[in-house]
Order: structure tokens, then C-alpha cells, then sequence
């Protein structure tokens, strides 16, 4: 009897909690959902006390409370879409319906991957997203020790944690009705997920220090928004506006940096065949590569490229360096020479040049800015609040 009532009791906290899922999943601001990765219809994780359920449908839990190996497959039957659960390999399978499959648990990985204590999963046709939901200031150590050597000075990892809050909080915004919020690589912010054991790491220590010195401080542009705060490796010298990258965007000033051609990587050169080039293009009979400057702006806004057909197709920058890989065209501050049978192109700076300059934020914290310096530095026209 105590049994039936310990269990009965268990229920009716559990479908309590459940049922406030989805507008604390949802609707709760604090919380980011951040894609993790994108997986075929086969899932395997890991973990200790389990819990699966359905985000519309909060009524059919499943429970495990002991340390567990779960797959999650897609099945579909008349049309239907399911998640089919199998844990520790036994024959049965819990079949769960709708679009979302919440998982919570401790220790969950999927492989070597370590993820966060509540993953969302959300399937598209044949694959499946795996959607980490992290509160807001957790989400920003795991960027911060991704994006910036935790080395380097501590008032220059403030900037950063407060540059990277607010570009969360924007994009959060712009994307609250979709089942993700950010990308976790270099679509958005690379984010790692830090696990509690790794606190006891010096460094780990200080990305935590640097988020919780500047908790939920945020940089807001004139019309009073979140500033959707770019940033960026190394600007080369100057940085630019997001209009010149993107058509678009709001201009909070640009900056001067004398500082950054110390970066080891800022100086750099790229040589392509035609025939690689035309390939990676997708113009496989193109003549010739101009480049689009607007006005003195030292960077590059579009490249003009001559095909055969005579037909001249302008690319803008931002595109042109994404078709030729981010890593190997690494900023649109580059000149090009054409030596018949090859292009080669020499730059220097590396990323979009928008916002705060990671190297140049360097120089200036090992000078003894503090972060609302360097923040004031490269968002001259934002406020910080």
C-alpha cells in the first residue's frame, strides 16, 4: 500500500512538473535553446534518471532512474511521425508523438559529447535536431570559453561575456516562435556546453568570474533594442559597420586598432587555381575576378565576377569568402592578383570586421582598459545598461 501510494504521489508531482514544461521551456526568457547538432533519425544518449515526455502532450513520462543508455529512432506508420524509445536494449519501445521530444537527466551525452541537463529533440522529415536548453548566463560561459583564449585578460573576457549576452538576448528575440534560438559554431557564437566538474579549472574559474561580474548587463542600440553585438577575430586595423557586410543592420560606430597586425595570423595569402576557384563559385567558365570597393572603405564590399556567357554576376564579400571557406579567406580586407592559371589573394584581419575586435580587446585589457572602455571602444554609439 505505502508502495502504491509512494508511486501514486510520484505521478502526481511528476505530471505537475511536466505540465509546466512548455512555457518553461518556451516562454521563459532566461532560457536558451541552442542547436547542439543535427543527427539522422537514430539517436543513442546517455545518462542518470532519465525522463522523457512529449512538450504538447505532458501526460505519458517515462521515468528511469537508474544509469541508462537510450535510443530514440524515427518511426513512421500511416503517415504519422513517432519517437521510438528503447532503453538498456530492451525489446519494448515507448512510442511518443508530436514534433518535440524533451529529455532531462544528468551526465547526458550522445558519444563523447557532453550535453546539458535538458535537451530538446525536434525532428525534420528524416533528422533530427538536438536542442540544448540552457539558462541565458550558463549559455554565456560555455561561449566565452569557446570564443576567447580564457588566458588572456580578465577585463577583456568581460567584454566579450557582455557582447556575446547581448547578441543572445537580440537573436533570442528575432527567433522566440522557432524551435532554436542560436547555432552553437561560428553561424552564431561557438558554444560549448561546461560541465559543473570543470569549474575547478583556473581558467574556468575565470570565464565564470568574468560572466558573473557583468550578470546580465547588456549593450542597447539608439532605438532602445537589445544591440544584436557582433564581434569578431582580428579587424585587420579598423573595423566596419554591418551595413557594409550585410545590407543591413545597425551602426554603432566603428574603431581604430593599431594593435591587431600583431595578431600571429593577421597577415595572410590565399592561392587558388581557376579551375578550384570556378569550382567552389559554382561558375565553372568565369573569365576574370574584380573587386567592389565603396569608396575609401579598405575592404572589400562585393567581387565582380566575368563569365563566359558574358554575363557579369556581383557576389558580395561576406558570400564570396562563405563560398570559399571563412578559414581560408579569413576577412574581405584583401587584395587580388590574377596570375593566369591562378588567383592569389593577400589580407590581413580575420572575421566579418563588425563590432568588438577580440585581439584588439586583448591589446587594450593588457593596457589596463576596463570593459566598459573596450566595449565603448568598438560600440562607440551603444549604451551599455
Amino acid at each position: 500500500m505505502k508502495l502504491i501510494c509512494a508511486a501514486m504521489c510520484f505521478i502526481l508531482v511528476y505530471v505537475s512538473f511536466l505540465t509546466e514544461a512548455h512555457s518553461a521551456i518556451f516562454k521563459d526568457s532566461d532560457l536558451v535553446r541552442v542547436r547542439l547538432k543535427t543527427l539522422d533519425g537514430r539517436i543513442e544518449i546517455s545518462g542518470q534518471s532519465l525522463r522523457f515526455q512529449n512538450l504538447e502532450n505532458p501526460f505519458r513520462p517515462v521515468a528511469i532512474p537508474e544509469n541508462t543508455k537510450a535510443e530514440v529512432r524515427l518511426l513512421e506508420k500511416s503517415g504519422k511521425v513517432f519517437w521510438a524509445l528503447r532503453v538498456n536494449g530492451r525489446e519494448q519501445e515507448h512510442l511518443f508523438t508530436n514534433q518535440f521530444l524533451l529529455i532531462q537527466g544528468e551526465g547526458l551525452r550522445i558519444g563523447a559529447q557532453a550535453l546539458p541537463e535538458r535537451i530538446l529533440l525536434n525532428h525534420q522529415k528524416k533528422s533530427v535536431d538536438v536542442v540544448g536548453v540552457i539558462p541565458l548566463e550558463d549559455y554565456v560561459v560555455g561561449v566565452l570559453a569557446s570564443e576567447m583564449p580564457l588566458a588572456w585578460p580578465l577585463e577583456t573576457l568581460k567584454a566579450q561575456a557582455v557582447a556575446a549576452r547581448s547578441y543572445a538576448r537580440a537573436v533570442m528575440e528575432e527567433r522566440k516562435d522557432k524551435a532554436y534560438h542560436l547555432e552553437s559554431s561560428i553561424m552564431d557564437q561557438v558554444f560549448r556546453h561546461v560541465l559543473h566538474e570543470d569549474e575547478n579549472d583556473p581558467l574556468i574559474k575565470k570565464a565564470v568570474q568574468a560572466v558573473r561580474e557583468t550578470q546580465g548587463q547588456k549593450l542597447f542600440a539608439a532605438n532602445h533594442k537589445v544591440l544584436k553585438a557582433f564581434f569578431h577575430s582580428d579587424c585587420g586595423g579598423t573595423t566596419t559597420t554591418a551595413k557594409n557586410v550585410w545590407k543591413s543592420g545597425v551602426n554603432t560606430g566603428t574603431a581604430i586598432d593599431s594593435s591587431c597586425p600583431l595578431n600571429p595570423r593577421a597577415q595572410w595569402k590565399l592561392t587558388l587555381s581557376k579551375e578550384e576557384l570556378g569550382r567552389r563559385l559554382r561558375v565553372p567558365n568565369f573569365l576574370s575576378l574584380d573587386l567592389v570597393h565603396l569608396g575609401k572603405e579598405r575592404r572589400v564590399q562585393a567581387v565582380r565576377v566575368a563569365q563566359a556567357d558574358g554575363i557579369n554576376k556581383n557576389i558580395p564579400a561576406n558570400e564570396f569568402r562563405q563560398l570559399l571557406g571563412f578559414q581560408e579567406l579569413r576577412s574581405s580586407m584583401f587584395t587580388l592578383k590574377d596570375q593566369g592559371h591562378s588567383f592569389v589573394f593577400e589580407g590581413q584581419g580575420y572575421g566579418h570586421g563588425v563590432g568588438l575586435c577580440q585581439w584588439g580587446s586583448r591589446s587594450l585589457g593588457k593596457n589596463g582598459a576596463n570593459y566598459k572602455n573596450i566595449l565603448k571602444h568598438y560600440y562607440p554609439l551603444a549604451r551599455l545598461k
